[in-house]
């Protein structure tokens, strides 16, 4: 079968597009001007109305809402529902047409919230569930072909504007919980008015208990020299594959590198004022649920007990964050405190291998509850 994806380009769902388009090595598109003839065309979140004679020339045109059609039409569904206490939200394919939300409905899934989600985490869940359903029409494409008619009464949700992320300063966060849960703290913040003042509030989960992961690519000039001065530190490179000095040319052409390498992050790791050391996360593989990792304290301030924290925060980062379920990890035969260290963490040895004539022991730690 040919098919496309069709989405909003800058809009939240765009990286989502971009890997299920290659998933499925199909033509990705950003305006339905440029679609060709297709058997199926995904249309995910995307913000514009589809003439019906570009639609006429695919066999399917395929959207999925978070809400059960016919109740729930409209704008922004999910949070509507958010904001009403709901936890399981149905979700519905159905085939575009020229009325809003009106077509017949291909499958309607249901999404389990625990009440606990933000903003990204909520938006992460609506992607998965929606790929999945996209996945399930395609591997059952018999059984989903042949769309039923909407049946019941409808109802429409307005399209939420700046102003519904205002809070009632004579309410408890507890009783607004749900409105934070669904801000988007860069475009669409909280805030609340007193006096003519206005106040915007930020809101998110501290997994990390308090430590901030700086992303290689966003470090300031003076943070990426430091970077170096640590991988360049005896105590550092010595275990090391590479255990050359690295130029500072070659570190920052290395960093512009993974700008756009999505199966590589390498992260700075700050607690306050003190930058505590590096983690790492390669062969990032989101279908297999899997990535390596290292890690490195900083050599130039002894902080107690900080293998131990750089330890614990990458095994949250890939459970917690990345949402993988194996962490995998290689480290030389004789940096024994090290494979100590990851011992106490459950990690268990699973091969052997030589690299630089050394003998290297390949650990991983899988995450049972994934």
């Amino acid at each position: 079968m040919k098919i496309a994806v069709l989405t909003t380009k800058d809009q939240w769902f765009e990286n989502y597009a971009i890997n299920f388009s290659k998933e499925l090595q199909c033509t990705l598109y950003f305006n339905h001007k440029d679609m060709k003839n297709h058997d199926i065309v995904f249309i995910l979140s995307y913000h514009q109305i589809i003439p019906k004679e570009i639609l006429s020339k695919n066999r399917h045109n395929i959207v999925i809402h978070a809400s059960p059609l016919p109740k729930g039409k409209g704008w922004a569904p999910l949070f509507w529902q958010i904001l009403e206490g709901k936890h399981e939200i149905i979700f519905s394919m159905f085939e575009a047409g020229i009325g809003i939300d009106d077509g017949s409905i291909y499958m309607q899934k249901t999404l389990e919230l625990t009440g606990y989600e933000l903003h990204d985490e909520i938006r992460e869940k609506q992607a998965k569930l929606t790929i999945k359903m996209c996945q399930e029409f395609i591997n059952n494409y018999k059984k989903y072909k042949t769309p039923i008619p909407q049946t019941g009464a409808e109802s429409f949700y307005p399209k939420r504007t700046p102003k519904d992320s205002k809070l009632d300063i004579n309410k408890t966060i507890k009783e607004q919980f749900n409105l934070l849960r669904i801000v988007d703290n860069e475009n669409y913040p909280a805030y609340f008015e007193i006096d003519g003042y206005r106040y915007i509030l930020k809101i998110e989960l501290d997994k990390m208990g308090g430590v901030k992961l700086i992303d290689f690519v966003d470090l300031s000039f003076e943070e990426k020299k430091q970077v170096l001065s640590f991988r360049n530190h005896d105590e550092v490179k010595q275990w090391m594959y590479n255990s050359d000095k690295i130029e500072l040319d070659e570190h920052l052409k290395f960093i512009k590198s993974l700008e756009l390498n999505i199966q590589k992050q390498y992260l700075l790791v700050k607690k306050k004022n003190r930058f505590l050391g590096v983690i790492d996360f390669t062969k990032i593989n989101y279908k297999k649920k899997e990535c390596e990792f290292g890690l490195y304290a900083n050599p130039f301030e002894k902080i107690a007990g900080v293998g131990r924290i750089l330890e614990e925060i990458c095994i949250k980062y890939t459970f917690n964050i990345l949402k993988l379920k194996k962490l995998k990890l290689e480290v030389f035969e004789d940096n024994i405190q090290v494979r100590n260290l990851h011992k106490k963490y459950q990690f268990k040895e699973t091969d052997q291998t030589i690299v630089n004539n050394k003998k290297v022991i390949c650990m991983e730690l899988i995450n049972e509850n994934r």
